[in-house]
């Protein structure tokens, strides 16, 4: 979810000016250290709380830019947010007319906070909120979002211990719905369906893990407990807090969002979360880091979702999963930014500072499986045929010239060159995110080719569109995967001029020389959306690709 579209902040701490206009639902800050990333998180949370660190008010003697002033200027922090509400952020009963006030679903609030003054002088579209009443709608509106600051060198074992009475909060809500029964057995079997998808990610990344359950009352005499969680193998528990850091991590991070997401189901009162993370990667193995990357961008992503995360790093898995990334470095003393929408470009970036490591692009989003087509026109049917099928995980789509920057036009001997100069990296890739490379029907024979390459065991596969699937109305000039579009994609082509021919038979071909211009006209369509009946003679290889990589709806 994006909520927060756009931040300017103005004399704080590092930054004299810096001005963003293009967040998303998943957006990391990118630089070296002391380049001033977690400034702007603590601008965030100084506009939210009134706070730059947990338990530190804001001083504008402390923190204002430390940078010649002009003679009689006042020292003025100002942090100002421009806010883009989702359908999904609703007003409820006895305080719609907010929406009215605020100037609809687009809007800017500022506070800025001067030296001498007690309280931050707010601004609404520019202008200024001097009364109270105002200032309290103002008000009003911020409540409904939950702002989370989580500092680097935060315990995150801590953090769920302060979480305790939210948290018990939401297990007093589902025990309840559960109607009567035996009050331990209801609360333990809650309990468990609560943090069943905790249970399920963190036994995946930790396979040593046996068992996870919340610690919760046995018997009246543990009524007054403090949440946690013990974590089992072989018979023996053991609490949280003896955990490593990563572990304990992740736990916060689940558990910071079944408290947040219930908050929206069950109440209208907050609407969205918003949380400033630095550096979540810290403390953890590389895998772990992955997952934690991974899940960042789901719970962001996520239809309906009301979640946005904003998180400094160094890590370029952070990168990979973030869009957009934003570089910040140190220039004249002062902190500098830059947007940066597309991962690889900024993957680039990020490398060429030192930020983070060069990695092979083969081995990017190394939790996902990779379905590597023949070119952009392939994929784009892919995309589009995933977002009718709702695989049951992320699976990725990607195409030679993508992952060679545009040095090569693709191909399935190109692709094959690929693969064999990949195969060390491909076979250092997860189990459960394998390569699997999809060939045209025409290029079946292609498929031997790859078996020398690859040990059985090996996270790779090949499959090729079967001929026998493919639209019986079409011809065999039609290649790759056009010869499975729908005719409803035809008829809409023909229709926009494109040169297809229909044969005596009701056949449609095409002239071998106006083939590409037929297959732009397709791809114009295709990125258009799909339906589907668009899928009649793609869906059953596609689902077959989807049980190899793990991904089955």
């Amino acid at each position: 979810m994006k909520l927060i579209a756009g931040v300017e902040i103005t004399n704080f701490r590092s930054i004299r000016s810096v001005t963003l206009r293009d967040l998303a639902d998943f957006t990391a800050f990118a630089g070296l250290n002391n380049t001033g990333k977690s400034n702007i998180l603590r601008a965030l949370n100084a506009f939210f709380s009134n706070e730059t660190d947990p338990r530190v008010p804001i001083s504008v003697e402390a923190d204002y830019h430390r940078r010649p002033k002009k003679p009689g200027k006042k020292k003025v922090i100002t942090v100002a947010l421009q806010f883009s509400l989702p359908d999904e952020f609703r007003f409820r009963e006895k305080i719609e007319h907010l929406e009215h006030y605020l100037g609809g679903r687009q809007f800017t609030i500022s506070k800025s906070w001067s030296l001498g003054v007690a309280l931050p002088a707010y601004f609404l579209n520019g202008t200024e909120v001097e009364d109270p009443a105002d200032r309290q709608k103002v008000d009003q509106f911020l409540q409904l979002v939950n702002f989370r600051y989580i500092p680097n060198r935060v315990l995150p074992v801590e953090v769920v211990r302060q979480e305790h009475q939210a948290l018990r909060d939401v297990l007093v809500r589902r025990v309840r719905d559960q109607g009567q029964g035996g009050v331990f057995d209801t609360i333990r079997d809650t309990s468990a369906r609560m943090i069943a998808s905790l249970s399920k990610r963190l036994t995946q990344v930790s396979p040593d893990i046996g068992t996870i359950r919340l610690a919760t009352p046995q018997s009246l005499a543990d009524m007054i407990f403090t949440f946690g969680y013990r974590l089992g193998k072989d018979g023996v528990e053991v609490d949280d807090e003896f955990q490593g850091a990563g572990i304990q991590s992740l736990l916060m991070l689940e558990t910071l969002y079944l408290i947040d997401r219930d908050y929206f189901q069950k109440f209208g009162w907050r609407q969205a979360a918003v949380w400033a993370i630095e550096e979540p990667e810290s403390s953890l193995h590389t895998s772990l880091e992955a997952h934690v990357a991974a899940y960042l961008s789901a719970i962001a992503t996520e239809a309906n979702g009301r979640l946005q995360v904003l998180a400094t790093t160094h890590s370029d898995l952070m990168v990979q999963y973030a869009r957009p990334t934003v570089i910040v470095w140190k220039g004249g003393g002062e902190t500098n930014c830059s947007e940066e929408p597309d991962p690889r470009a900024a993957l680039e970036r990020t490398s060429g500072l030192g930020v983070s490591r060069w990695v092979h692009p083969i081995l990017h989003y190394p939790v996902d499986p990779i379905i590597l087509v023949d070119g952009k026109y392939d994929a784009a049917f892919w995309d589009e045929a995933l977002k009718l099928l709702g695989p049951s995980r992320t699976v990725r789509v990607t195409y030679l010239e993508r992952l060679k920057e545009g040095v090569a036009t693709g191909g399935n001997l190109d692709t094959l060159g690929y693969v064999r100069e990949s195969v060390a990296a491909i076979r250092t890739r997860p189990s459960y995110a394998p390569v699997i490379v999809v060939l045209d029907w025409e290029d079946t024979k292609t498929a031997n080719k790859y078996g020398p390459l690859f040990a059985a065991d090996d996270p790779f596969a090949v499959l090729a569109w079967p001929e026998g699937d493919a639209n019986p109305g079409l011809g065999k000039r039609f290649r790759g995967v056009e010869r499975f579009y729908s005719d409803r994609l035809m008829r809409l082509a023909e229709k926009r001029g494109a040169p297809i021919l229909t044969k005596a038979d009701g056949t449609r071909t095409v002239d071998p020389e106006e083939y590409e211009g037929v297959k732009t006209a397709l791809w114009g369509l295709v990125q258009k959306g799909l339906r589907e009946t668009d899928l009649r003679f793609a869906r059953a290889f596609i689902t077959t690709v989807l049980e190899r990589a793990g991904a089955l709806p």
